[in-house]
């Protein structure tokens, strides 16, 4: 995996300096992230992005770039002040077991256009005349792939199986996208988020996991930056 902007890259860690401390609201129980388990988290979102190579790799696309990684936590109500209101068309994926949550796989529209475009290569169609569910359908695959490569590397990593559910596809803001994904649950706010790029067919996506926060800050606290692998 290459980083095509590290200080990009680095930007999206720094953005979260300190402790993160969500309030209190409602059933969502306040909790606090050491500043050293951030790190943890940034390195576990370029080991998915890894992951995301390894398994489109076996399309015929040679490189992923990762441009940035940024870890957090969002609720409900700070949705649209932490992403962007651009349009994004994707898959949101269930986990039914640990970690828990969802992953979520966007793109822009013109990239998922030309993301179509690649899934298509070796079919008769063409994007233009494949109709609406074929494009849909197309998104859906890839979505599933990316998503499948991001969870692998972390099953792999932690020597555990980690199920994932039939995609759904996804159309709306960045923004409310994620707003409606952490309100599926009272126990998910905490982030991974992995900016990539495939240069040879001009693709952009972002991919986010959003695991069940208790789970998650478990398997948190037996990593440090060092003990994992990329």
């Amino acid at each position: 995996m290459s980083d095509r902007d590290p200080e990009a890259k680095r930007a999206g860690g720094d953005r979260h300096r300190g402790r993160v401390q969500p309030p209190s609201e409602g059933a969502r129980e306040s909790w606090t992230i050491p500043i050293e388990k951030l790190a943890v988290m940034n390195r576990l979102g370029e080991v998915g992005a890894d992951g995301v190579e390894e398994r489109v790799g076996r399309l015929g696309i040679d490189e992923v770039v990762s441009e940035q990684v940024k870890s957090g936590y969002v609720t409900p109500d700070d949705a649209h002040t932490q992403f962007g209101d651009e349009d994004r068309v994707g898959v949101r994926v269930r986990l039914p077991g640990a970690p828990g949550g969802y992953v979520l796989v966007l793109f822009d529209p013109a990239s998922a256009n030309r993301a179509a475009a690649v899934m298509l290569e070796d079919s008769d169609e063409a994007v233009e005349t494949a109709g609406e569910e074929m494009a849909w359908s197309t998104i859906q695959e890839l979505g599933s792939i990316m998503s499948s490569g991001f969870v692998d590397s972390w099953a792999n990593m932690f020597d555990e199986r980690i199920d994932i559910a039939t995609p759904d596809t996804v159309s709306n803001t960045e923004a409310e996208i994620l707003r409606a994904t952490v309100a599926a649950g009272d126990d998910l706010g905490i982030y991974i988020a992995s900016q990539l790029h495939i240069p040879a067919y001009d693709i952009d996506a972002s991919v986010y996991v959003l695991p069940d926060n208790r789970t998650f800050l478990k398997i948190l606290g037996q990593l440090e930056v060092g003990s994992i692998q990329r």
